[in-house]
């Protein structure tokens, strides 16, 4: 009967653990880079990291609607990378590139933790006055927010 004891109390710390650990996860962030921060360069690449709770660092099936600071126009699927991969899709609408995430691959595991999903988006222009401008990210139910800079050109 102690074996079993033991190994019940040591499943019952590591549960309180695993809780205090995860009431310390940060919260949901984003990071944007532009290759070039002169008004109207053209091309310009974007680079958003969102930071965010994930399950085995799988970003979720969710699309990511994208807010850049100038309309796009129409966008090659090639032109965007999810993780250093090509999108599985990629449209355009206003200033808004919805971007489709990877088929979820099998999870073997169930652990929930941070990770983070990197966006390259390729062929963009920035706007034709120098200011600052605000990129959004919406996936599902989390919304990033971060600022970039563009100066006289």
């Amino acid at each position: 009967m102690r074996p079993l004891f033991v190994t019940l109390g040591l499943l019952g710390c590591a549960t309180a653990v695993v809780a205090t650990a995860a009431a310390r996860l940060p919260a949901a962030t984003m990071a944007v880079t532009l290759s070039s921060l002169r008004a109207t360069a053209h091309p310009v690449r974007l680079t958003a990291t969102l930071r965010y709770e994930m399950q085995c660092g799988y970003p979720g099936p969710d699309p990511v609607k994208l807010t850049v600071p100038a309309p796009p126009g129409r966008l090659p699927r090639s032109a965007v990378l999810v993780n250093g991969k090509p999108a599985t899709a990629v449209s355009t609408k206003g200033r808004v590139v919805t971007i489709a995430m990877p088929k979820r691959p099998q999870i073997l595991c169930d652990a929930i933790g941070p990770g983070a999903l990197r966006l390259r988006v390729g062929g963009l222009r920035n706007p034709a006055a120098a200011g600052t401008y605000r990129v959004t990210a919406v996936k599902g139910t989390q919304r990033f927010g971060a600022v970039v800079h563009v100066v006289h050109g």
